[in-house]
C-alpha cells in the first residue's frame, strides 16, 4: 500500500513535468486538470515499473 501512495506521488511529478515538456500547463492546483495530469503520470510510471519487473 505504501509503495503504491510512492508510485501515486511520484507519478504526479513525472505527469507534471511530461505536460511541461509538451508545452500544456503541469498540475496548477487540485483541479480536474491538475487530476488528470498526475494520473496520466502514475500510469505512465506504473507501466515502466512493470517493463524492468
Amino acid at each position: 500500500m505504501i509503495t503504491n501512495i510512492i508510485v501515486g506521488i511520484v507519478g504526479a511529478f513525472i505527469g507534471g513535468f511530461i505536460m511541461s515538456f509538451v508545452g500544456g500547463a503541469g498540475v496548477t492546483g487540485f483541479n480536474l486538470g491538475g487530476f488528470k495530469v498526475a494520473v496520466r503520470g502514475a500510469v505512465v510510471l506504473r507501466v515502466i515499473i512493470g517493463f524492468i519487473r
